[in-house]
């Protein structure tokens, strides 16, 4: 009679071992799964950024043959200025951008 007793507790030990089992791989794999959902999401972020950029970039191209776009990068980047024309420097704005730089 003993093994008869016996029998159902295994039966019952391996069922509880297995719902166990099956319970940490199911959350393992949701685990995994939002965190691809996550890195998919940024992923996608990066995208839609690195598109505005180059639309940003083509609008540069098709302006760059104009004489104002000329003009606007040799006075901005080049720190060029017209014959006769007198520049007035902020020193507060300058110390504020030397600051930001660092």
């Amino acid at each position: 009679m003993k093994k008869a007793s016996r029998f159902p507790l295994m039966l019952f030990l391996v069922i509880l071992i297995s719902v166990s089992y099956g319970a940490f791989v199911i959350s393992s794999n949701l685990s995994q799964r939002n965190e691809k959902l996550a890195e998919i999401s940024d992923k996608k972020q990066k995208v839609e950024q690195l598109n505005k950029d180059i639309k940003g970039l083509e609008k540069e191209i098709k302006n760059s043959g104009s004489i104002k776009y000329v003009e606007k990068v040799a006075r901005e980047e080049l720190g060029m200025v017209k014959p006769k024309e007198v520049v007035y420097v902020d020193k507060e704005k300058a110390k504020e951008k030397n600051n930001n730089d660092f």
